[in-house]
């Protein structure tokens, strides 16, 4: 099967249409030419940043004893999804509930937030215990 026309007439009239169409695409040139100069933001008054203050907001509260509450998730690793059945109780309710309104994903997003620093923590303590390392006091 052979198309009717040739393929470098096609590349031509592709190549032809494409500044016709990025024109078309932008402004007038009735309005490019008559917008005014960079003068006049050089007279603009110069503003005060408005400070925009918070509000005190509630703690949300999670339907757990203390001691459920602190337990550790390991939340900030990716895939969840695919390992959360092994979590415990809390941090399966917390990845379930994390969309059902602004406080629960709240509650979601501090955990994921303590599961990465004290991650980070165990991993560095864990290191110095089990990495061979010598002082030298020379």
């Amino acid at each position: 099967m052979r198309l009717p026309l040739d393929p470098v007439i096609l590349l031509v009239i592709c190549g032809a249409l494409l500044p016709l169409e990025i024109v078309a695409r932008s402004l007038p040139p009735a309005i490019v030419e008559t917008t005014p100069a960079i003068e006049e933001t050089t007279s603009a008054i110069p503003l005060q940043p408005q400070h925009i203050s918070r509000s005190k907001r509630a703690i949300p509260s999670i339907p757990m004893d203390f001691h459920t509450k602190h337990l550790p998730c390991d939340m900030d690793l990716r895939g969840g999804q695919s390992y959360m059945s092994a979590f415990p109780n809390q941090c399966v309710w917390a990845y379930n509930n994390r969309y059902r309104s602004e406080d629960n994903y709240a509650i979601y997003k501090t955990y994921q937030l303590e599961s990465f620093f004290f991650g980070q923590y165990h991993e560095r303590l864990k290191r110095y215990e089990v990495e061979p390392h010598s002082y030298d006091y020379n």
